[in-house]
């Protein structure tokens, strides 16, 4: 029954493992993307301090915190976790 199982269970086994990768790569460009993109709203949120436009001040360094690895990064690398983690429970059946 065990081996049966198992037999069902590979190809959703393959899949997860192809995705994680898949996703890996995409994590690693988005990542240095989303981070020059982080780095400018940075300097845009400054040059409206600067400038004296607080409301639009706020909303950049809110963007910047988003964009910065602590924000959406973070998240796609715990999907990134999950998918590892249910290919593994996958695996130990």
């Amino acid at each position: 029954m065990r081996l049966i199982l198992k037999i069902i269970l590979f190809p959703i086994s393959l899949i997860l493992s192809i995705l994680k990768y898949i996703l890996l790569f995409v994590l690693n460009v988005g990542t240095w993307i989303l981070n020059i993109i982080s780095g400018l709203i940075a300097i845009g949120a400054i040059a409206s301090f600067i400038n004296g436009e607080t409301e639009l001040g706020i909303i950049a360094v809110v963007l910047a915190l988003l964009f910065s690895p602590y924000g959406l990064p973070y998240i796609a690398s715990k999907l990134v976790i999950e998918i590892e983690s249910l290919n593994l429970k996958i695996k130990s059946i």
